[in-house]
């Protein structure tokens, strides 16, 4: 089926709504987060951490259907999603080093969280890495790459302090070596 310069068109409108419709619900699950970290509860980060991948995964449809059609006919709609794209990873940003700074150091993490946080750490070197690129060369605010620095150092910390899950694994590693007691081997006395 060959698709018209208006059905086109058509369709990264839709996209780009909703993808504001999405960073619309981020934004509430980043605060009900926020919340309840407080409380000790990781499960609405995950939520959280869920709206996010499919913004990513919107954000890459998007840009999939902005590069197969004529630049020309689109470059007001790849300038609205450039500008979009700035202003959520400024938000996602933002609200990610909100979330890790308002972490206690004496907060109770739970088993796994380490792995729970790693990803956060690898997709903010990427979005470093992309708003570095050409794309955007000399257009994104010093902030944002301040924020994401910030966030990912947080993330670190976070991540030395957090266990990790068990290895349940068929070869489990060497075991550590033991200090052996002194008196091992002596007789107890009463």
């Amino acid at each position: 089926m060959a698709w018209g310069r208006d059905d086109s068109r058509d369709e990264v409108k839709g996209l780009l709504a909703a993808l504001e419709r999405q960073a619309a619900e981020a934004s509430r699950l980043a605060g009900r987060a926020q919340r309840d970290m407080g409380e000790d509860r990781f499960a609405s980060f995950l939520d959280f951490r869920r709206k996010v991948e499919e913004i990513r995964a919107l954000f890459v449809l998007t840009e999939d259907r902005l590069g197969g059609i004529d630049e020309s006919r689109l470059s007001d709609l790849r300038a609205e999603f450039e500008r979009m794209d700035l202003l959520l990873t400024r938000m996602l940003a933002r609200t990610m080093r909100d979330y890790f700074s308002g972490m206690r150091q004496d907060q109770v993490l739970p088993i796994g969280a380490r792995e729970l946080f790693e990803p956060e750490l690898r997709s903010i070197d990427e979005t470093r890495s992309r708003l570095l690129g050409p794309r955007y060369a000399g257009r994104v605010a010093p902030e944002l790459l301040d924020d994401l620095d910030a966030t990912a150092d947080l993330i670190r910390k976070t991540i030395a302090r957090a266990p990790s899950l068990p290895d349940f694994s068929d070869s489990p590693s060497p075991p550590k070596p033991t200090r052996r007691l002194r008196t091992l081997g002596r007789p107890i006395r009463n």
